[in-house]
């Protein structure tokens, strides 16, 4: 009921097509609908040639994201992460449970601890807050692990004009893993897998940390070759 009152007070209006909104959401069912993102039923992204030719990801087992990184997905993605402008946050949050949800019913198994993608705690301070952890949470609270995280100990150079080379030995030695991950399948949380660079330096970490396997799960794909 009082969600209702509030909804009247004060309308909520879907992101893409300002239409009012019923419900308690930041898109509207036919703006969602139009958003280019990838079939969950399709599973594994890794088993798609272009895909796992493209990103170097050779010690990640499964790959599951929300959509490329273009269109609507980097406009919400870039004005959030770098001007911390919130209307986005929950548009971004709408597209991640609902692309989790449908992925995990077609995957069937499920990892048994998720771990954040880290900022180094200059970036943080200086950042003010992880946007993975931000938009992720709801989806990944309950696979987090008090006791075991993954650091990042080297505050790598921005790799946004850096090779694929560069920014593999960019992020080589750049994580650390707090705990043992002994027989466990885990999956690292980001927002955007450009080349796999620093995903595949974090999945190292947690294998030589006795991970079973590592899946990588981000937000979007940046799409080097389309």
């Amino acid at each position: 009921m009082l969600r209702k009152v509030a909804n009247w007070l004060v309308p909520n209006y879907c992101i893409c097509c300002q239409n009012p909104l019923i419900e308690n959401q930041a898109i509207c069912q036919y703006c969602f609908d139009e958003l280019s993102l990838f079939d969950p039923s399709q599973g594994n992204l890794l088993n798609q040639p272009d895909i796992c030719r493209d990103f170097k990801l050779d010690n990640i087992t499964r790959l599951m994201a929300c959509g490329w990184y273009e269109g609507q997905l980097k406009s919400w993605l870039s004005g959030y992460k770098f001007h911390h402008q919130t209307r986005y946050q929950a548009a971004l949050q709408q597209v991640i449970i609902h692309q989790w949800t449908q992925y995990l019913l077609n995957e069937h198994t499920a990892p048994d601890i998720a771990v954040l993608m880290p900022l180094h705690t200059s970036r943080l301070v200086n950042r003010g807050f992880n946007q993975v952890n931000q938009t992720w949470q709801s989806c990944i609270n309950p696979y987090l692990s008090s006791k075991i995280s993954l650091l990042r100990t080297h505050n790598t150079k921005a790799q946004s004009n850096l090779t694929g080379i560069q920014r593999r030995k960019n992020t080589r030695y750049a994580f650390q893993v707090k705990d043992s991950m002994a027989g466990l399948r885990v999956a690292i949380v980001d927002d955007v897998i450009t080349t796999g660079a620093t995903m595949g330096a974090a999945a190292q970490a947690c294998l030589d940390a006795g991970a079973l396997q590592v899946d990588a799960i981000a937000t979007a794909l940046t799409p080097l070759h389309r």
